[in-house]
């Protein structure tokens, strides 16, 4: 689950942090309930053929995207297009909460 910076606390719970509750330390796309929107910060793919699929599905840095649900399957929805990545591959994004 992303964090603030400041408390610590889950987004839903922080209040009154001096640099702004919006601001979060970024995490896996696995940690994000669904419903969430975030925006892809990087990609720690465990090898080249990963990367290329995350890349091909249009999962870049700076793409915002919302989770529809984590399971049998991660599915998220990006733009109007909507993918299924396996929980493995879903932890190779990491995500920041949409401000």
């Amino acid at each position: 689950m992303t964090r603030c910076t400041m408390c610590g606390a889950s987004p839903a719970a922080c209040e009154g942090c001096p640099i702004g509750s919006n601001f979060f330390l970024a995490g896996p796309l696995t940690e994000l309930e669904p419903g969430r929107r975030a925006v892809v910060r990087r990609l720690e793919a465990a090898g080249p053929a990963d990367l290329r699929k995350l890349l091909a599905l249009g999962l870049l840095p700076g793409v915002e995207i919302e989770v529809e649900r984590r399971w049998p399957a991660v599915v998220l929805r990006l733009d109007h297009t909507t993918v299924a990545l396996d929980t493995a591959l879903a932890g190779a994004v990491i995500v920041s909460l949409d401000a």
